[in-house]
């Protein structure tokens, strides 16, 4: 991959429905975790990286 398609990615947006996909998989991911609302920040750190490195943008069922 060239670094022209690199920053291209990088500068896609998200629409509004992937946006709260990414939102929900986060909720179901604090759940699934039981993560204390203190450590939602950390989580979300985590979560993010994760969710870019799968490299997929998030889908809805």
């Amino acid at each position: 991959m060239d670094a022209g398609t690199k920053k291209q990615k990088r500068n896609q947006r998200l629409s509004i429905f992937e946006l709260e996909a990414l939102r929900e998989a986060f909720k179901q991911s604090v759940r699934e975790n039981d993560v204390a609302e203190a450590q939602w920040a950390q989580h979300a750190e985590l979560f993010v990286k994760r969710t870019r490195q799968k490299g997929s943008r998030p889908t809805r069922a």
